[in-house]
């Protein structure tokens, strides 16, 4: 079997243009594949709204990307196309999740992204991760799963007609994230079984000559899942039980971002714990905060500001975690602040048993941790280093 080389995800820079993305090849992508010694590094490339649009309708700039990437020995077999609004911003927040998949913004410039996939990579199969729908707190009509899963159907039979001409796959990749439409396994299976089989293929349809044995085709091949394995430990799941569960219901589990959050086990116990939890509190990215008791109970909040109400909530707290994306170097420990990298390399595992392909490492964080890019670049290396090893 092809296994693509492993890779990072290329959302810690602040690259939007086709000009910012070749910089970043040249003076970042480039050296971290240069200090592991690899012959060829893997990209999680990401691509916003506006480099999907000069890409899409400038062979140019397509050109120019794709001669950057195989200069610099890079494989671009997985996008990011889940935040299209600018990531590195001074305050990204919940626009990471806008435009949503009721919005023509986010369906238009998806469709226009498969073109752009086959044009920067010549592999047989290549995914797009996506946001999973919407933002729950965006309220009822942004969450609509009805609307979302014919918005997700159309950009199926899309990818289906293209693979008809291209004769290769590229697969849509919604990445279960805290607080979204879908957010654990338990909310993908509902959704694959109901609103995706019922609204997704009559969607699909449409574009298939009004053939439904074709568009649930379409779906089967073309839409999948990118586990997370920060998120999944944000839910306090047991992560190969939901692996497990997502096979058993035939959900494919095409891309793994392989990443860790940051915990404090027994808060109330541990004050410098929690106040190390709490410091990591900032203004750029939604950092989602969830606690567990040992009876399963969880109290969430939507950022870390509010991690004293969320322990409120739950005064028999035995964890809480945060979505704040921390090197998966980092070691788990009883005391202080802690690290879910047990909880994601049981993730990782499960990911490979299942023939997951695409994996990268995902510390988009490293423009808050990393005091300078040189600084952001050796931790990039080393996480890669680890995650060799942990495959």
């Amino acid at each position: 079997m092809f296994l693509p080389p492993l890779g990072y995800s290329s959302n810690l820079h602040a690259a939007e243009t086709v000009d910012e993305l070749v910089g970043t090849l040249q003076r970042f992508t480039s050296e971290v594949r240069h200090r592991l010694g690899w012959e060829r590094l893997g990209l999680d490339l990401r691509l916003g709204s506006t480099a999907i649009r000069s890409l899409a309708n400038d062979a140019t700039a397509r050109s120019t990307l794709r001669r950057a990437l195989d200069d610099a020995h890079i494989s671009a077999h997985s996008l990011n196309a889940f935040p299209l609004r600018p990531f590195q911003a001074a305050v990204v927040k919940a626009d990471a999740y806008r435009p949503d998949w009721t919005e023509a913004e986010r369906v238009d410039d998806t469709i226009a992204i498969i073109d752009v996939a086959l044009a920067l990579c010549d592999d047989d199969f290549i995914t797009v991760s996506t946001v999973p729908g919407s933002y729950r707190p965006f309220g009822a009509q942004a969450n609509n799963q009805q609307i979302i899963a014919a918005a997700l159907g159309r950009w199926a039979g899309h990818a289906a007609l293209r693979a008809r001409t291209s004769a290769r796959r590229v697969v849509l990749s919604l990445e279960p994230e805290p607080w979204c439409t879908l957010e654990t396994s338990f909310d993908v299976v509902a959704f694959w079984r109901g609103p995706l089989a019922d609204a997704g293929v009559r969607a699909a349809a449409l574009l298939l000559d009004g053939d439904e044995k074709a568009a649930r085709t379409a779906i089967d091949t073309h839409l999948g899942i990118c586990f997370d394995t920060c998120h999944f430990s944000l839910a306090f799941e047991d992560q190969r039980a939901a692996v497990q569960r997502l096979r058993d219901a035939r959900v494919p589990i095409v891309k793994c971002q392989f990443s860790a959050a940051p915990e404090v086990l027994r808060p109330f116990d541990d004050t410098a714990g929690l106040a190390a939890l709490r410091a990591l509190a900032e203004p750029r990215f939604m950092h989602q905060t969830a606690a567990s008791s040992a009876n399963g109970s969880l109290s969430k909040v939507q950022d870390l500001d509010q991690l004293d109400k969320c322990l409120a909530r739950l005064p028999n707290a035995t964890a809480v975690r945060s979505h704040f994306h921390i090197p998966i170097f980092r070691p788990a420990q009883p005391n202080g602040l802690s690290s879910t990298i047990d909880d994601s390399r049981k993730g990782l595992d499960a990911c490979l048993e299942a023939g997951c392909t695409h994996v990268s490492v995902e510390t988009y964080t490293w423009s808050i941790l990393a005091e300078h890019e040189r600084d952001a670049l050796a931790g990039t290396v080393r996480e890669l280093e680890c995650l060799r090893k942990f495959v």
